[in-house]
């Protein structure tokens, strides 16, 4: 995968993922509180995609033949104790009126991953 298709897949991919959180903040009560925390998960994954996709490509080249499931292997422990992290965080200092804030989180967490394991195994076969 070249950079300009990723990074037009992943505005693509955040563009929607943003205005479906847009429309359900607006129509689903209780929800609507949670604007700016569904743009820091955005924000978050799209980041960690970035991050991952020129680890990705770095280790792809490398003449190590583990350095690209050492990635992979890290990425997702990493990857999990952030998002732990990061959730306990925002109750801890946001105080949230509800618990809305877990399912949107999630459903940015398995958007994101699902494009990161697209675009990651593109870059493993090269």
């Amino acid at each position: 995968m070249n950079t300009r298709s990723f990074y037009t897949q992943l505005i693509s991919i955040t563009l929607i993922t943003g205005a479906t959180f847009a429309a359900l903040c607006y129509a689903v009560p209780g929800m609507e509180p949670f604007f700016g925390f569904s743009a820091l998960s955005i924000g978050l994954f799209a980041g960690l995609c970035i991050l991952l996709y020129y680890l990705g490509v770095s280790a792809s080249k490398s003449s190590s033949k583990t350095a690209f499931t050492n990635l992979i292997s890290i990425s997702v422990f990493g990857k999990m104790v952030l998002s732990l992290a990061f959730l306990l965080l925002y109750r801890h200092f946001a105080a949230p009126p509800n618990q809305w804030f877990v399912p949107i989180f999630l459903i940015a967490y398995i958007v994101y991953t699902a494009f990161e394991v697209r675009f990651m195994m593109k870059l493993a076969k090269g």
